[in-house]
């Protein structure tokens, strides 16, 4: 068990107290700035060598560190790398005393304080910037605990481990929105007059041993809200314009046809972690595809290998099946002929349309504008989508066969999934997106914006936009573009958005973002154009004390002097790691991947040892697995079943129960909400042809699949009012059978009714406090049911 918080050494350990934790800080619209602080004492009788451990978000970008003892100070401060490694290497010839920052396990760092003496104390700050993660009209907040947490059998009595704890939190949210804490007791107070609230504990002493979650629940979701920041620079008014638009697309009325190329790497780097998962996201890819659509898969090493060696075959249950082995039977090779395998598939032709090309490699490249010319030529009208897979990947090619290809591109750096990132991009590709064409930001003098250019809004995918202002913010924004055919024109009027007060976080958010945005434009770059974007990712770090790729940490230490009153500061150098340095200066937020804590005060083993079965396949099967296992098994027609299982009734009553394991929880389902509209038109079919096949059981698990579908907006449009009819009949139907607790369960709110919802679909105790039956997981394609009930016991 991690123990975070500050302690001895393993050679100097000691009684090191915590007195004291204040959390603070800001929550502007998607974005916040988290400060811990605390305060531990010696209370040993020896000096203890002092070692503080605490966690951040994946997310987070570290802003701030410091701490004070025996009357010095050490507080972080940005450098560039060629600086801050000069530093280090001075030391070394100097003796000077180095500190070290290292990162023991994912996302939760180190840091040697220095010898603490008997009855010292030590204050420790640290702050770090995040964006929450927007779900169910909802943004969450979490902030780990930064102290070990109790064992069961903790005496609260004992004084020598109680401390005090305070929270404050400011928030300046975009919209009217409700505020919750599942975590603790809280008191929320609201400014009159202005759209703003102060959080605070509403108990002494509140816990801080477990995570502190706050959930903030818009009222009335709106498509466009915005924020106005104003400061002054150099005696000129300038501000600061933050956006979130929200676009509600409705499916297009006419699905037409798709043909997909997918090319995969299969030469010796992508061998083990790499090619396992890259096969897994073809298997999802080619389970997002539809009826009429058209497919076929290029495996390339030193030759290339065809899935069908007569071009696109439609995709189908026969060809989803073979495909299926096909990719589960490739290894790695020698050789990546990743230029030939661009040349057959921009040279392949189609019976309607273009065609679209997601290219998955880690390959280096060494011809590469021979490659990148051959594209420009050869594009037309086809979509190239690539897949940048390590670091070992050449940038500047995977970014450059995208933008020659009408297409984006991603990066998967080592620890992040393959899959999750493929199906993410996928799923845009099937869904309406707005093709922007332009932004018309009317009177206002914008210097910049953030991003540089927008392609696409996606649907129901929130978008911020930032733009730099000299002079008033005012007037209207309107944004042009078209969905297919249609047109879609977006209008904000500016005079409606509230005055912020945190301009400072908002600069901070802006800044970072620019960083970002430079840094992915640099992967395209060469020469003095590269070395100018360096030099200003460089002075924005600094200016902003944001860690980047081309920055470290270096200590600040100031000592106060006796004599004259004043403070004297040097630096100090600090040890990191090149790992460590690596994954501090790559945490941003462009992507809002998913974070989840976790703490526990038991190992997996001692769990294992405890709770058995159930303790396995809690640790085998977190919920993200369970989603992932679902929807790599998926039939052609939409349905899942066990494989041994294929009756009609198997299927609707599986499928009914995979869609509420996908929808019943907090999970973002985004990526899969093709494959899940494709398992409700197979319910709206299998209704209408074969009704006397549901009996009150099928009948009742249809309609809550379909109404959580609709309620967790899987099923928009078109398919929504479809869906209300086939509700409509569903329960005239449930009505026949005069069951009452039925009634109420389809009529009512399926988050409401999650336990209720249990109770029907599992066999419950008499006392209702556990469930009396065993779920078995043996082989996956075979376990596909009960692997569903799982993913909803989870969810409860």
């Amino acid at each position: 068990m991690i123990g975070y918080g500050l302690k001895g050494s393993k050679l100097l350990q000691g009684e090191v107290n915590l007195k004291e934790v204040g959390i603070s800080g800001n929550i502007c619209g998607e974005y916040v700035e988290i400060s811990i602080k605390q305060v531990y004492e010696n209370k040993g009788k020896e000096n203890i060598d002092g070692v503080y451990t605490f966690p951040i978000p994946d997310t987070a970008v570290i802003t701030g560190f410091e701490a004070a003892l025996g009357g010095r100070t050490l507080k972080a401060i940005v450098e560039d790398k060629e600086t801050a490694q000069k530093i280090y290497e001075d030391s070394n010839e100097t003796e000077v005393n180095v500190l070290s920052l290292e990162e023991p396990y994912p996302n939760v760092y180190q840091f040697s304080v220095g010898q603490i003496l008997p009855g010292e104390s030590v204050k420790i700050k640290f702050s770090y910037m995040d964006m929450l993660v927007y779900e169910d009209e909802s943004l969450m907040l979490t902030i780990p605990s930064v102290i070990q947490p109790r064992h069961m059998d903790y005496e609260q009595t004992n004084d020598s481990n109680t401390y005090k704890s305070s929270l404050n939190l400011l928030i300046e949210p975009l919209a009217k929105i409700n505020i919750e804490s599942p975590s603790h007791k809280i008191k929320v107070e609201w400014e009159e007059d202005i759209n703003l609230a102060k959080v605070t504990f509403d108990e002494n002493n509140a816990r801080r041993d477990e995570d502190f979650v706050l959930v903030l629940t818009e009222e009335k979701p709106v498509e466009a809200a915005g924020m106005i920041y104003k400061y002054t620079d150099v005696s000129e008014d300038k501000g600061i314009l933050y956006l979130r638009l929200l676009p509600k697309l409705d499916s297009l009325e006419e699905e037409k046809p798709n043909n997909y190329i997918f090319l995969i790497d299969i030469s010796h780097s992508m061998r083990g972690t790499k090619l396992e998962e890259a096969k897994n996201a073809l298997q999802l890819c080619i389970r997002n595809l539809s009826e009429g659509d058209s497919f076929n898969i290029v495996a390339f090493e030193s030759k290339l290998h065809f899935f069908s060696d007569f071009g696109k075959v439609p995709f189908n249950e026969e060809n989803l099946k073979k495909a299926t082995e096909w990719i589960n039977n490739l290894e790695a090779k020698k050789g990546a002929q990743i230029f030939e395998a661009l040349k057959y598939s921009l040279s392949e032709k189609n019976a309607i349309g273009c065609s679209t090309i997601l290219l998955f490699t880690d390959d280096i490249v060494e011809n590469e504008e021979q490659v990148l010319q051959y594209v420009k030529e050869n594009i037309g009208d086809n979509r190239i989508f690539t897949f940048g897979i390590d670091t070992s990947a050449n940038s500047y090619v995977i970014n450059k066969l995208a933008q020659l290809g009408y297409g984006k591109a991603e990066f998967i750096y080592e620890g992040e999934r393959i899959d999750d990132m493929v199906i993410k991009q996928f799923s845009r590709i099937e869904n309406p997106q707005v093709d922007i064409q332009e932004i018309d930001w009317g009177s206002m003098k914008v210097e910049r914006t953030y991003p540089r250019t927008i392609d696409y809004l996606y649907d129901r995918e929130p978008f911020s936009i930032f733009a730099k202002v000299a002079g008033e913010i005012e007037g209207k924004i309107t944004i042009r573009g078209k969905v297919g055919s249609e047109e879609y024109i977006k209008t904000i009027d500016l005079d409606g958005l509230d005055l912020k007060e945190n301009a400072e976080l908002i600069q901070r958010v802006w800044s970072r973002k620019r960083i970002e945005s430079i840094e992915e434009r640099m992967r395209t770059e060469r020469g003095e154009v590269y070395d100018s974007m360096q030099k200003k990712v460089i002075e924005l770090s600094k200016e902003y004390g944001i860690i980047s790729p081309e920055t470290s940490f270096i200590m600040l230490e100031i000592i106060e002097d006796p004599v004259l009153g004043m403070p004297i500061t040097h630096i100090v150098p600090l040890n990191v790691s090149e790992e460590t340095e690596k994954n501090i200066s790559h945490a941003n937020f462009l992507d809002i991947p998913t974070f989840v804590y976790r703490q526990t005060g038991m190992s997996v083993k001692e769990d294992i040892q405890k709770n058995g079965d159930n303790a396995i396949l809690d640790f085998k099967y977190p919920r993200a697995n369970i989603l992932r296992v679902l929807a790599k098994n998926q039939f052609a027609d939409g349905s899942f079943v066990d494989i041994n299982k294929d009756r009609l009734c198997n299927k609707l009553e599986t499928t009914s129960i995979v869609l509420l394991a996908f929808t019943l929880g907090k999970d973002d389902i985004s990526m899969y909400v093709n494959q899940l509209t494709k398992s409700v038109k197979f319910l709206y079919k299998a209704f209408e042809e074969n009704e006397t096949w549901f009996d009150k059981r099928l009948a009742t698990l249809t309609a809550l699949a379909i109404r959580a579908c609709m309620q967790k907006g899987v099923i928009k449009g078109q398919m929504a009012e479809q869906g209300e009819k086939v509700l409509s009949q569903l329960k005239a139907k449930l009505q026949s059978y005069d069951d009452e607790k039925i009634i109420n369960l389809i009529n009512s709110s399926a988050r409401v009714t999650l336990k209720n919802i249990a109770s029907f679909i599992f066999i419950i105790s008499e006392d209702g406090k556990t469930i009396k039956e065993k779920i078995i997981i043996t082989d996956e394609k075979d376990s596909i049911y009960n692997l569903a009930k799982l993913g909803i016991l989870k969810s409860v």
